[in-house]
């Protein structure tokens, strides 16, 4: 039996929710319609402060055990906001830290971004980079700060890069410490089941993870999406389940 696990998916209360509020129990009920076992979760935007977003996240992850909690963080409050992330991942038991680039106006290749991976790298956390089509976030820039820092384990929502990847096998070999969102697939003139049946060839599969970005995304299209591509099942478990067990120690 396949254990399938969203690797992204937002949490908590937001003038972008089409209801204002998206909490724990409205996604415990997704999870159990689609199956869904686990999910990892965020606070979701705007900022700039997620003092009480996170102070969400862990409540909720203290209270349901099929949620692990990642800490958002804006680096442009420096030093002060790094230590509350290091007490995060050390003391509260979230398992990865979160920048969005678009939303908080900074490129990703930015000074300020710095201490973030070397917090990452100390601490032994992936960090997610929220994906977005704007000049703050690029692909190029994800490819380098993989490439110059590979002791940290990077996470993107940016199955677009993937489709580029899987039809340049060298570069993906040597960002082993890349690791990608299936949300949003999408595959190019050829389709996504195209890109998604090359990536085993070039890429490593380890290092494709699910995900919906709940309540933005929708899960049930997201995992239908991935059966109707026709991937042998070992391919599905390291998707669906397998990849973010691993990254997170979970």
């Amino acid at each position: 039996m396949m254990v399938v696990i969203d690797a992204h998916v937002f949490i908590g209360e937001s003038i972008y929710f089409r209801r204002g509020k998206f909490l724990a129990e409205d996604l415990l009920k997704v999870m159990d319609e689609n199956g869904v076992d686990m999910a990892v979760v965020v606070a979701p935007p705007p900022g700039p402060y997620y003092d009480s977003g996170n102070k969400y996240v862990y409540e909720a992850t203290r209270k349901y055990d099929r949620l692990i909690g990642v800490y958002r963080l804006n680096p442009w409050f420096g030093v002060s906001e790094i230590d509350k992330a290091r007490r995060a991942i050390v003391e509260w038991g979230f398992k990865a830290i979160y920048i969005d680039p678009q939303n908080e106006s900074f490129s990703i290749t930015s000074p300020i971004v710095k201490s973030v991976i070397s917090l990452a790298g100390e601490l032994d956390v992936p960090l997610y980079i929220k994906s977005s089509q704007s000049q703050f976030y690029s692909q190029e820039g994800v490819v380098f700060l993989s490439y110059m820092n590979q002791n940290v384990k990077f996470i993107t929502g940016q199955s677009s890069l993937a489709a580029i990847l899987s039809t340049r096998s060298p570069m993906a070999q040597n960002l082993k410490n890349l690791f990608l969102e299936t949300y949003p697939l999408r595959g190019g003139h050829m389709g996504v089941d195209y890109f998604l049946k090359r990536l085993p060839e070039t890429m490593d599969p380890s290092r494709l993870v699910f995900s919906s970005q709940m309540p933005f995304g929708h899960v049930k299209l997201e995992l239908r999406t991935i059966e109707l591509t026709g991937l042998d099942d070992s391919f599905k478990r390291l998707i669906l389940g397998e990849n973010i067990k691993r990254v997170l120690k979970i």
